[in-house]
């Protein structure tokens, strides 16, 4: 009996110390789990920021723009007067144009009775050859051919202010089944007064 007591608590040190084995070898295994979770969390937190990064430069740039666009909605510059308009074709499906054609007019500018409307009088030489209608746009102005208006071909310009006594912008016309488009460059015209 008094050798069975040994024996027993030889036997019961060696199941324990299995089982210490064991739970050693879990602890180590959860801490490794802990460790790649941790890592892990790190990575998304990584990914976070950098997202949180690109939104914040993107609500910026939309926030610079929007106060430079509306500068030009809310300010108006004063564009009233004649302009020298160079059009260059640089798209077409119409027969009758060719890309590279070059168009040289004057254009006319003065605000209607509505402070938003403006009306450009287009002419070749001294012929009156088309009359816009357009508003300030947040970009710009917004031109349309008043005699294209319900017509099955239109004629549109949007123009982009640049300067002081410089714009650009395009000029598209319209037609049934094909479409010709054009590059403008306006410069103001010095009128010696």
């Amino acid at each position: 009996m008094k050798l069975l007591l040994p024996i027993f608590s030889l036997l019961l040190l060696c199941c324990t110390s299995c089982g210490l084995n064991e739970q050693q070898q879990l602890l180590k295994q959860k801490e490794a789990e802990m460790h790649q979770k941790q890592q892990e969390l790190l990575l998304w937190e990584q990914r976070l920021l950098e997202k949180e990064k690109l939104l914040d430069e993107r609500e910026y740039k939309l926030d610079s723009t929007k106060k430079e666009l509306d500068s030009v909605a809310i300010h108006r510059p004063s564009i009233e007067g004649r302009w020298q308009v160079k059009m260059q074709c640089v798209e077409t499906s119409c027969d009758g144009s060719a890309i590279g054609d070059v168009k040289i007019e004057q254009w006319e500018f003065e605000r209607s009775d509505n402070d938003n409307i403006i009306i450009v009088k287009a002419y070749t030489g001294k012929n009156l050859t088309r009359i816009y209608s357009g508003s300030y746009t947040y970009s710009g102005l917004k031109l349309v051919d008043n005699a294209s208006a319900g017509g099955s071909t239109a004629i549109e310009a949007t123009l982009r202010i640049l300067k002081e006594g410089k714009m650009d912008g395009l000029r598209e016309i319209i037609a049934p089944n094909c479409k010709t488009t054009y590059s403008l460059s306006l410069d103001r015209i010095k009128t010696n007064e």
